[in-house]
């Protein structure tokens, strides 16, 4: 994995609407920055809120972190339930100087939603979805 987190989409925010779960994420592509809100299941969204939440450093109260996606890093699959299936995903936590990555356990849509943005090279193939100011 990298050592800093060009070219990683960042996850800036998880939140509910009503009955309907939401994360915003920002890409840069060529020196242009855009923020996109994605709908996701309920275990989507509790994911997000632990990405949102982990403090690998320091954590002390009113220091920034930001997180980003560095990729989906593997499989894994609860024997109790052989038709359930989650996957890892790395997330790259920054505070100050310091980063490094760890893995989170992801539901298979959250994991294919956030692997398909790491992935997105053309803002055109994203216009589906609404722009966050």
């Amino acid at each position: 994995m990298r050592d800093n987190h060009e070219g990683m989409p960042e996850i800036l925010d998880a939140f509910q609407d009503g009955e309907q779960y939401f994360g915003v994420i920002a890409i840069e592509l060529d020196d242009v920055s855009k923020k996109f809100r994605f709908g996701v299941s309920r275990r989507g969204y509790s994911t997000l809120k632990k990405i949102l939440q982990l403090r690998p450093f320091d954590a002390m109260p009113g220091l920034k972190h930001r997180y980003f996606i560095a990729g989906v890093t593997g499989r894994i699959v609860d024997r109790k339930k052989p038709d359930f299936a989650d996957f890892e995903i790395g997330v790259r936590v920054e505070q100050d100087k310091n980063g490094g990555t760890v893995s989170v356990e992801s539901p298979k849509d959250l994991a294919q939603n956030l692997l398909w943005f790491y992935e997105l090279k053309d803002f055109n193939k994203a216009e589906h979805l609404p722009e966050v100011e």
